[in-house]
């Protein structure tokens, strides 16, 4: 787990001391070691304060192979492919004996150097099948002259680029990178992603807020050569609604947990310490089972907790460790935290709506002081079913048999909201559901100067591409491949990334497995929901076998914080006085009263939104 930067293309005028800058812009992922290697277009060593063709820079968290064997930029046996890594490559195992009887020499005992070799054996799309693991990587191909790109399946390790044509490519870990080095005009805003964040508290796909950043996209693989740059897709989550079977249930379960036993036992390999995130949940108390059951007991769970009963969740997680026989640490938070949460929001280098950034910051920072490697529960919601607005979704416009076993009482006003969306199609009342801004506040938000600029609907246009892939699927089918392509990566994976690695933590998530992922996405309907319509059905009765149900059996709550209660009184009026006197094109000043109502406890996404807008766009947050 680390931090990575580089370049290929003289026109960027990069020199290695303005590369250096870019690497320990991000020193926060890698604090143990760092390294750094730039070339002319010669083939040579650059000078340090010489414009350079290419280069490749590094900062590492040594987690496997701690020797100075593991240092990167790492190169094959002659120095002419390269490679910075940052991510966990799981099995790299697997394969180091077939390279050695192929005639591959190793230098180290590292799962990077492993993919160099099997670069060499099998090229970049061969190769990137192979890897069950988390990462981003560069690869330098100086035969080639040639840079590759590449991003694991599922997006947890997060991979930004600005592309200038006839100029070059740089690439880094964090957008801060991009921005030590020179290669991002602040000026020049996507608005449409600005949009995006208000709309779904993050911006979507390949966009950010930079109109010169982009996301390389999960699963994907970057190829520029000769001045161009391709991408390619390398895999795909195909779900689909499973046709009745025979297997009986137990069956099923076995399956998953022996999937599951096999994914922590790949993530449990460091040669640092390893813990694990426990919420009391049904998620994170599954993998502090297992763990627990592999390890015998020896590893200690970590929790946060809030003075707020609504949104404590200590008790829980210290009743299932408790269980277990595990030890479990816990931090509380508190409004106290105030000025620490400015610093949260302005680490995404964006405006970032999800307020769960700061309990994961906080269990993160927590975790760290004990272990360098943390095992999460991220991943069962979108795989297995487990969000409200899944069955809401199947409900309103699955099949017959999803509307009689999803329906519940409701109220005149919801069966009418209902109505109205189940009119408009699932397409646009799904993009709707899945809003968070409606069009009415969005008019009380932002300027008429912003709003001819952004027609409604820009926003939700590239989640639409993605749904337009499953055209034909049933509607919980759908629903499941949005969220694993686009919510999970651009919003939780992201959050988790960025907060664990300001704390040079590295966080594992054996659900994410992509093994796990494809056993979910042909899991028959039956074990996705109970008969009740709650959703997670075959995770609950995997935790059974381990865990009481009356330690887990409960209404599923948010990993969230009380921030709309943190900002009634004096901190909402400071927050409110802000947005009043901020001078900005885009926002109405007069929002204020809408997002800070002193007469009422305000919306908690729109409020924190709106104070990561503002500790975004505050004069020293570029500095």
């Amino acid at each position: 787990m680390c931090g990575i930067a580089g370049f290929i293309g003289e026109g960027l005028g990069l020199t290695p001391e303005r590369l250096a800058r870019m690497r320990d812009a991000i020193a926060h992922r890698g604090p143990d070691d760092h390294g750094l290697k730039a070339w002319t277009a010669a083939g040579e060593d650059a000078a340090p304060d010489a414009v350079a063709a290419a280069g490749l820079a590094h900062r590492r968290l040594s987690i496997i192979d701690l020797s100075p064997a593991g240092r990167q930029p790492m190169s094959n046996e002659d120095g002419t492919a390269w490679i910075v890594f940052n991510g966990e490559f799981y099995n790299f195992g697997d394969y180091r004996a077939e390279l050695e009887a192929q005639g591959h020499v190793f230098r180290s005992h590292s799962d990077t150097e492993t993919i160099l070799h099997l670069y060499e054996q099998h090229g970049i799309e061969e190769t990137l099948r192979r890897i069950n693991g988390m990462f981003a990587l560069a690869l330098w191909d100086a035969r080639r002259c040639r840079l590759i790109l590449a991003r694991d399946r599922l997006g947890k390790k997060p991979l930004f680029y600005a592309w200038q044509p006839g100029q070059g490519l740089a690439f880094a870990s964090e957008i801060k990178a991009l921005r030590a080095g020179g290669l991002v005009d602040d000026a020049r805003l996507d608005l449409v992603a600005l949009d995006q964040v208000w709309t779904f508290g993050v911006t979507v796909g390949e966009r950010t807020l930079f109109e010169q950043v982009r996301k390389l996209p999960p699963a994907r693989y970057a190829v520029f050569e000769n001045g161009k740059l391709e991408q390619r897709e390398y895999w795909d989550a195909v779900f689909r609604g499973a046709p009745a079977d025979n297997r009986a249930d137990g069956d099923w379960v076995d399956e998953l947990d022996a999937l599951l036993r096999d994914a922590i036992r790949l993530r449990l390999v460091s040669d640092v310490p390893v813990g694990l995130f426990l919420s009391g949940g049904v998620d994170s108390s599954l993998i502090a089972a297992l763990a627990a059951d592999i390890t015998g007991g020896r590893i200690h769970s970590y929790t946060i907790g809030f003075r707020e009963d609504a949104f404590n969740e200590a008790p829980l997680a210290r009743a299932v460790a408790e269980h277990l026989g595990l030890k479990n640490e816990t931090l509380c938070v508190t409004d106290d935290l105030f000025g620490e949460a400015g610093r949260i929001a302005r680490q995404f280098d964006e405006p970032f709506g999800d307020s769960s950034a700061v309990p994961t910051y906080y269990v993160s920072k927590l975790s760290r002081k004990f272990v360098t490697v943390a095992l999460t529960g991220d991943g069962g919601d979108e795989s297995f079913a487990g969000y409200d607005y899944i069955r809401q979704a199947a409900r309103m416009w699955g099949s017959a048999e999803h509307r009689r076993r999803l329906r519940r009482p409701m109220g005149l006003r919801e069966r009418l909201w209902e109505f109205k969306q189940r009119l408009l199609g699932f397409e646009r009342g799904f993009l709707n559901l899945d809003s968070q801004l409606s069009r009415k506040r969005r008019l009380e938000l932002f300027t008429p100067e912003f709003l001819r600029g952004v027609p409604h609907g820009e926003a939700v246009a590239d989640r639409a591409r993605w749904m337009a892939r499953t055209a034909g699927a049933d509607v919980l089918s759908r629903v499941q491949y949005l969220l694993v392509k686009t919510w999970l990566p651009d919003d939780f994976l992201r959050k988790v990334d960025t907060v664990s690695m300001a704390h040079a933590l590295e966080c594992r998530s054996p659900l994410l497995d992509y093994r796990v992922v494809e056993f979910a996405a042909r899991l028959p309907d039956r074990l996705k929901f109970e008969p009740e319509g709650r959703g997670k059905r075959i995770l609950r009765l995997l935790l059974q076998r381990y865990v009481p149900e009356e330690l887990y059996d409960r209404p599923k709550r948010g990993f969230g914080i009380p921030w709309e209660h943190w900002c009634r009184g004096e901190a909402g009026r400071r927050l409110k006085a802000r947005w009043e006197q901020w001078a900005n094109p885009w926002f109405r000043p007069e929002a204020a009263a809408m997002l800070f109502p002193e007469d009422r406890v305000g919306v908690n996404f729109l409020q924190w939104t709106a104070f990561a807008t503002l500790e975004h766009f505050r004069p020293e947050a570029g500095a």
